[in-house]
C-alpha cells in the first residue's frame, strides 16, 4: 500500500475513503451512496448554498447537479444543491 501522507484505514477502498471524507467535511446535509455490483459507483451530496451567490455561478460549479431554490416575498431564502460525483474505476481500485 502506498503512502500518500494520508493514513488509510486497513481494508477500506479509496471510494469508501471518499465517502468518509465527505462526511467529515460537515458541508453536507445528507450523503447518498450509489452501489453497483457491490462497489461504490457514485456519491450524491445535498448541501445548502449561500443565497447571495448568483444562480449562473452555482450552475457552473458541477456538471451533474439539481438546484432547489425557495423564494419568499420575492427574495431567495434557501438554495439546496444535490450534486452527483461519479467514482472513477481507478479510484475504486487504485487511487484515492
Amino acid at each position: 500500500m502506498e503512502n500518500n501522507n494520508k493514513q488509510k484505514p486497513s481494508g477500506m477502498t479509496p471510494s469508501e475513503i471518499q465517502v468518509l471524507e465527505m462526511i467529515r467535511s460537515k458541508r453536507f446535509l445528507s450523503i447518498k451512496v450509489i452501489i453497483k455490483n457491490g462497489e461504490v459507483d457514485a456519491i450524491e451530496g445535498l448541501e445548502r448554498l449561500d443565497t447571495g451567490e448568483r444562480i449562473i455561478d452555482m450552475l457552473k460549479q458541477h456538471d451533474f447537479q439539481n438546484l432547489e431554490i425557495k423564494q419568499t416575498n420575492g427574495k431567495i431564502v434557501c438554495v439546496n444543491r444535490i450534486f452527483r460525483k461519479k467514482v472513477s474505476p481507478l479510484a475504486k481500485t487504485k487511487r484515492s
